[in-house]
């Protein structure tokens, strides 16, 4: 069982730093209110794919009983924390529905990365909720497809609520941020990404990291928004809450209605 919308979100350490400044910015007070409406739901565990977990092989899942947080950004300044529950329940699940439908995938010992930590500091603060992280491949964009698809499955058969979130960013390249600089071809990705997604264009996407990639960085390679295309099932939009770039970078945050979980988008 699901709750009603999935989720992208916004995944960039200068949001803690943000907050600790007490500059409470458009992007915060949006996250956090989108955390307020899973929470209404009372979801049993929050399964949240990054693109900052890339396997060789299989498709992972993390079924440690506890996560650890990954510090992998070490050039900002700060350490994003959020040491959590785990549920190895459903991270079997996913797996084996996974592997039932043709895919690589397996289990694995991960933590939670700061494309899950930094957003869920906003989203469940209390820590409270079981996590369940998972990775992108080196794949290709069909099989990313198919790692959605089987997620979905897996939590449509599930007896308990979960909510399914996608962290990272869109455009990511981390030489210009440290340099201040800005890149016009990074907004040009993030704009078209968008566009595309919130009108369910979704072969779109590919074709802006063709166009643009080379100059944008989009994170790994958006592979993490084919995951999200394949868990929605058909080419449905989303509504972007908020987006927000600075010299390099571009996140957002967009929620998607799941039409078969009875809920209103």
């Amino acid at each position: 069982m699901l709750t009603s919308r999935a989720l992208l979100l916004p995944s960039v350490p200068t949001m803690l730093i943000d907050e600790q400044r007490g500059d409470i910015t458009e992007m915060i007070e949006a996250l956090s209110s989108a955390g307020e409406r899973m929470l209404s739901e009372a979801p049993d565990a929050v399964v949240i794919v990054s693109p900052r977990w890339v396997s060789s092989n299989a498709f992972q899942a993390d079924d440690g009983r506890r996560h650890r947080s990954v510090i992998d950004l070490p050039g900002f300044g700060v350490e994003p924390r959020y040491d959590c529950p785990g549920h190895p329940v459903l991270a079997r699940t996913i797996v084996e529905h996974a592997v039932k439908s043709g895919l690589r995938a397996s289990c694995a010992q991960h933590g939670v990365d700061t494309a899950a930590s930094i957003p869920l500091h906003f989203l469940v603060r209390a820590r409270h909720v079981p996590i369940v992280p998972l990775s992108i491949s080196e794949g290709s964009a069909e099989e990313h497809r198919a790692w959605g698809a089987a997620i979905r499955h897996a939590l449509n058969a599930w007896e308990g609520r979960a909510a399914f979130c996608v962290g990272g960013a869109l455009s990511w390249y981390l030489h210009a941020f440290n340099l201040r600089r800005d890149v016009p071809e990074g907004v040009e990705l993030d704009k078209r990404v968008l566009e595309a997604i919130e009108n369910g264009a979704w072969s779109r996407v590919q074709d802006a990291v063709e166009a643009l990639g080379e100059k944008a960085h989009p994170e790994a390679d958006l592979k993490h928004l084919e995951v999200l295309r394949g868990f929605l099932l058909i080419e449905t939009g989303g509504h972007v809450r908020e987006y927000e770039s600075t010299h390099g970078i571009g996140t957002a945050l967009a929620e998607f209605p799941l039409s078969n979980t009875g809920a209103p988008a």
